[in-house]
């Protein structure tokens, strides 16, 4: 039996067909098309800037550039995230202290951040909250508690792009002073490898596009060909290849919503409240996610199995799965660099999430066969 994996990109004929005109132009690279994504991007989650880049990766970098984080900057970063969150602070001399997150929603609190400021002491100067597999932590309540503090906000955002929270769009920087995006063909919407940062702020948007491009800005008094480095960049752009790839793929934002929310559907409607040892990671009340991850905790004791085990025979039938995420805090770097940190709560739902597939290209008999596998393997 085929391998459905957690994650696959949808990638249709005019995609393809986007992607080949490109080719065939002048530009494969510093060309029309990525200011075109970053306009069609800032219009879909109605922000004033969107900045694109390499990978999420660098967008958490350039922002953590853009509020100006210097060694002895402390930032909050919840335990329950991808490697970049915490690393992108560490890559600018800043030092990160790790947050606790709830156990049955893998998403920080205000609680857990009064938690982690009580313990890292002076010197916190931003939080980044972390919106995992789709669903949103409260920014309202974090925005509110943080803007008293006079702490930056920066939201990782990489699994939440097409997710409303509150009303308002994810990115739209309602409750942060930017929101960070990956375009990782494993998301939603994708440009094979690529970023966004997203920000209200036209001077911090045009620091990143100058950081992108070696921190150089062009100087048409001297000539055409004249430029100036105004501070040390990176190479962090994005291709126009990548950019009309991203591009075709926005346009179908509303469809793929609707196709993702009906699996998920199908999936809650399948497995909620039929076992006392697995359920689905519900968002908050207030939110309508456009999920990046369909994700089950599982009681792997009360079941008699443990999660290698039940990932095996699931592969056996067809099904890929995977976590998200083993807590950072727990990584040797972080480990050797802070010690060893006690947050029960990341710990918790690490040891007991799994990711099922979710992609547009799910057949009805493709959900069959998984929801009957997993029935057969952990109900």
């Amino acid at each position: 039996m085929a391998l459905k994996p957690y994650a696959r990109p949808d990638v249709r004929k005019e995609d393809i067909a986007a992607v080949c005109e490109v080719l065939t132009s002048q530009f494969l690279t510093t060309g029309p098309k990525v200011p075109e994504l970053e306009d069609l991007f800032a219009q879909k989650i109605a922000v004033k800037q969107a900045v694109a880049c390499s990978n999420g990766t660098t967008a958490l970098h350039l922002a953590s550039m853009a509020i100006g984080l210097q060694p002895g900057d402390k930032v909050i970063v919840p335990a329950l995230t991808f490697l970049a969150t915490a690393n992108a602070v560490r890559m600018c001399g800043a030092d990160v202290v790790f947050c606790d997150v709830d156990s049955e929603t893998g998403l920080m609190t205000l609680d857990h951040i009064r938690e982690a400021e009580a313990r890292g002491g002076a010197g916190i100067v931003a939080v980044y909250p972390v919106h995992i597999g789709g669903h949103c932590a409260d920014m309202q309540k974090i925005s509110t508690y943080a803007r008293t503090k006079g702490w930056k906000i920066v939201e990782d955002a990489c699994h939440a792009l097409g997710s409303l929270h509150h009303g308002h769009p994810v990115g739209s920087c309602a409750y942060s002073d930017l929101a960070c995006f990956s375009l990782h063909a494993t998301k939603s919407f994708t440009a094979a490898e690529g970023g966004m940062v997203t920000t209200n702020d036209l001077e911090i948007a045009q620091r990143m596009r100058r950081l992108r491009s070696h921190g150089m800005e062009a100087d048409p008094a001297t000539g055409p060909w004249a430029y100036e480095m105004k501070e040390l960049g990176y190479n962090y752009r994005l291709t126009d290849l990548q950019a009309v790839l991203a591009i075709s793929q926005l346009t179908r934002m509303e469809e793929v919503a609707r196709i993702r929310s009906d699996i998920v559907a199908r999936y809650r409607a399948a497995l909620d409240g039929v076992s006392p040892f697995v359920k689905s990671v519900l968002p908050g009340g207030k939110d309508v996610p456009l999920l990046h991850l369909f994700q089950i905790l599982i009681d792997y004791k009360g079941l008699g199995k443990d999660r290698a085990q039940v990932m095996t025979e699931l592969s056996a039938r067809g099904v890929g799965t995977q976590v998200h995420y083993i807590p950072v805090s727990d990584q040797p770097y972080y480990q050797n660099l802070y010690g060893v940190q006690n947050l029960p709560g990341a710990r918790q739902f690490y040891e007991r999430v799994l990711a099922l597939p979710l992609y547009c290209g799910l057949t009805d008999r493709d959900i069959e066969d998984i929801l009957e596998a997993v029935r057969d393997v952990v109900l």
